[in-house]
This record gives C-alpha cells, structure tokens and sequence, in this order.
C-alpha cells in the first residue's frame, strides 16, 4: 500500500507541474466568462429611438416593384425606410447601384395566377435571397388582402401561442425552454472532456516510461499492479480537481449572473446541489473504467503513436451520447435516455445529462452507480492481469489479433513431468536489449489493418446514430450517415487496395 501512495503522490505533482494541464484547466471557465459577458458588451443600452421592427422580420432595407398594380396598400406598421416601393425597376436598379437598398423584388403581372417574384441583388447569393422571405411576404400579402392583421396571421397563424413542457415544472432552473437543450449538452461536453484528458494522461505516462526505460528501474522497487493502481489514483485525484474547478466556475455563473451566450440559464441552489454529487461521483467512477482501458492499452503498445489508433474505438460509447443530444433534452426519461445512463461505458456522460435536463429517480441513480461501479472493478481486475512485467518491458506491435489473445482467457494445460522452468518471454527481452532503431516496430500491413477496422467500425455506428436522428425528426441525422457512408466506403477502398 505504500508504494501505491507514493505512485499517486508522484502522479499528483506530475500531472500538476504540467503547463497543458492548468491551461486545459482554466480554458473553459475562461471560455464560460467570455459568453456570459460578451453579450452584455454588445447590448445597446442607449434606449429605443425608433419604431421596433415587426418581430421575426429582416431590418435590411428592400424595395419593390408593382408594374401590374396587384398590390393595392403597402403596410404603415414597418419602421419608415425599411420597405420602400419604385414606380418602375429603372429607379430601383438605380437606388440598388447606390447601395440605398440590399435587394429589390419584382412583382409579376400575373402574380395572382403564377405566384412568380424575381428578387434582384448586387451578387448572386441564392442564401442571402431568402434572408427577406418573411418580410417581402408580409409586404405582399399587406399588398393582396389590405389588411396588416391579416397579413401577420398569414405570416405566423399562431402568434399568441404558448409552449408548455409535460414534464413537472420546479423552481431550480429558468423558464427559458432553450435551457432545457443547453444545460445537458454543457455537463456532458465537461465530463467527456474531462474523462478525456485524465485517462490520456495515463497514456503519456505510462507509454513515456517505457520509451525511456524508466519502468525498468520501477519493476525492481514495487510491483505492476502498485504501479497501476498508484497511477489510477494520482491521475484520478488531478482529474477531480479539474472537474471541481469547472463545475465550480460553471454554476456560479449561473447561480450569480444566470445568462451564457444569450441564454437564461439561471438555476437555484437546490439544482445545483442536485447534479454535483452525483456528476463528480459518476465521473470518478468513468474514469477509473476508462484509466484501466488506457492502461491496457499503454502497456500491451510500443509507444504512445501506436495506442493511439485504439484510443479512438475505446472512446466510442463516449462519443455515442454527444451524437444524440435530442435524445436527453427530449424525452430526459425516454427508454433510450434510461439505458444509455445505465450502460456502464456511456453511463457518466449520459446520466450527466439527464441530471441537467430533468431529476432522476434515485433508483435509476443507485443501479447506474452500482452498474459502472461493477464495470469499473471488473476493468481493474482484467487491467491487472495484463498490466505485468513482461509487457511493460516488450515492445511488441500492438495488433487486434494480439489484444484478442491477451483478453481471451488462456485454457490450462498439463503439467510437464519434471520440475519444468517456466517458460520466459525471450523475445520481450531481446526487445529490450535492443536499441530503439532495432526494436520491433509495427509493419505497414498490420498498421493499415487497424485502420481499416476502425474505419469501418467508426462508420457503421455513424450509419446507425444518422438513421436514429432522421427517424427521430433532426435533419442532421442525414449529414451523420452520409459521413459514416463516405467514411465506410473509403475504408473498403483501403481494405481493397490491401487485398
């Protein structure tokens, strides 16, 4: 137990005497500052001079032309200036040429029979045509019908309506309905940050070791399991600190100043006593399962380049909640929200987030603690086995075919008659005797299978989270799976090119 101390006593200044470590540390509070007053600095508080324009409206001026006369009244509620009408489209061309007006719209004869409206601007910008559709339609169904009344309930029929949540309505959090989508993105863009960053950290270390033959001497003092679990705690006790620190600065913004980025976020004490606890707990346990990933990583790879490329598969169920944001600020309860907060890999991101958008049963709570508490002694236990001296001291490719062989369990074998020595791996040894340029490095073809498997792993989770979100309404699910296709076809083009 004493080496373990002094392991994480170790780790604990390490970490701390890092420069990237307090700048990663104190980027996002500096990042949460800056949208919380970079508003208020561009707020005009000099007062209201003039008429408001209609709400949802473009303010850029815009003119029209009427060579039929289909419009009979042009609308008087507008500010003065901003919709100004020509006699003929000489005199609008002219007033565009001056820059007096953004665009102009010409009005069909025909209008009421073909609906045809030509807008004529400076440059093509097809975009940019469309940023005026609600004013010019205000305009012309003014123009039509004669009545502003009318023409704003064309425009929007409901504009008295109001949005009410199914869900219970307390005092924690605001009334402002975008709160609801921002507060579960923020908590869990912290915490797979922050898991993130403190397991990497047991990469570097571990992986720098064993490049410069520091293990070496470590394995004659203490064991590899001390060693491991020396580092998991140190890491895991920086890591905390970090956490701390942003959710510190995070929700006493929102306790004091309650606005980030535009957006009323203030919450009351109640919530935020709600959602720490319980948002450093999960994080402490995610980190511990993630830190023995790594550590099985760092200690069957080479060097710190050749995990990397396993780094990214083992980040996956990370990466599954923050591709399915609406499903946490939708349905908070739903049966997808439920099981991704209870499977252990996608449990402290996803809970995080069900905290942040709605209170969670404290049995749901319980069983997905006690589910990643599970989770994560059971990736220490199989992290110890692996996590010997022999591999810390070889340098062997890491491939999948050799991650496989080191997970599955081995199956016993008969004694040999005699005291038989046991068997020694030579070729670790011999690694380790060499020089770096002479050490066993991965070859192309093993590297380039990696990849593809990867590639194609990554694509397919692309494909079926793209296909969840269209089904689910969010346009976005589109450009997900047409990624996922273009990143599953080039990994056939590669397993191709291998072949």
């Amino acid at each position: 137990m004493r080496h373990v101390w002094l392991t994480a006593r170790h780790e604990i200044h390490t970490t701390l005497s890092r420069k990237a470590f307090w700048f990663t540390t104190f980027l996002l509070p500096a990042v949460a500052i800056v949208l919380v007053l970079l508003p208020q600095l561009f707020t005009d508080t000099r007062g209201n001079n003039g008429p408001v324009p209609a709400a949802g409206l473009d303010s850029r001026t815009i003119g029209y032309v009427d060579p039929g006369g289909v419009l009979h009244t042009s609308p008087i509620r507008l500010p003065a200036g901003l919709v100004r009408e020509y006699d003929s489209e000489a005199q609008a061309q002219a007033a565009l040429a001056a820059t007096d007006i953004d665009r102009y719209y010409l009005v069909s004869e025909d209008y009421l029979i073909s609906g045809r409206l030509t807008v004529v601007q400076t440059r093509y910008q097809p975009l940019k045509a469309l940023d005026g559709k609600d004013l010019i339609t205000y305009v012309v169904n003014t123009g039509i019908t004669g009545s502003e009344t009318t023409a704003g309930l064309l425009l929007d029929p409901t504009p008295g309506g109001r949005s009410r949540s199914l869900a219970p309505v307390t005092s924690e959090t605001s009334g402002d309905p975008r709160s609801a989508d921002f507060l579960p993105h923020l908590l869990m863009f912290v915490l797979y940050w922050a898991l993130v960053m403190t397991s990497g950290f047991m990469l570097q270390s571990v992986s720098a070791e064993k490049e410069n033959r520091t293990a070496e001497v470590l394995l004659v003092s203490l064991k590899p399991r001390d060693l491991m679990l020396g580092k998991i705690a140190g890491l895991s006790a920086a890591g905390l600190l970090q956490v701390a620190i942003w959710l510190a600065v995070i929700f006493g913004l929102l306790l004091t100043r309650g606005t980030i980025a535009g957006i009323d976020l203030s919450v009351g004490g109640g919530f935020a006593a709600r959602v720490i606890p319980w948002a450093i707990v999960y994080f402490l346990l995610g980190y511990i399962l993630y830190a023995s990933v790594y550590a099985v990583l760092s200690v069957l790879a080479a060097t710190a380049r050749d995990a990397g490329q396993f780094v990214i598969v083992a980040l996956l169920p990370l990466i599954v909640p923050l591709l399915l944001p609406s499903v946490f600020s939708e349905s908070p309860n739903g049966a997808a929200s439920c099981v991704l907060s209870l499977f252990p890999p996608t449990s402290p991101m996803a809970m995080a987030a069900r905290l942040g958008a709605t209170p969670v049963p404290w049995w749901q709570l319980a069983v997905g603690l006690v589910l990643l508490a599970a989770a994560a002694y059971l990736c220490v236990l199989s992290a110890g086995r692996l996590f010997r001296a022999d591999h810390l001291l070889s340098y062997r490719a890491l491939t999948w075919e050799r991650l496989r062989s080191m997970i599955r369990p081995r199956t016993a074998q008969a004694p040999v008659s005699g005291a038989a020595a046991p068997a020694v791996d030579r070729g670790a040894y011999a690694d380790r005797a060499a020089s770096p340029a002479q050490k066993t490095r991965p070859t192309d073809a093993a590297t380039s299978r990696n990849r593809v498997y990867m590639m194609a792993t990554i694509a397919v989770i692309m494909l079926a989270l793209g296909i969840v979100e269209y089904s689910r309404g969010a346009s976005r699910g589109i450009i997900i799976a047409v990624a996922g296709v273009i990143l599953g076809i080039g990994a056939y083009a590669r397993y191709r090119r291998r072949q």
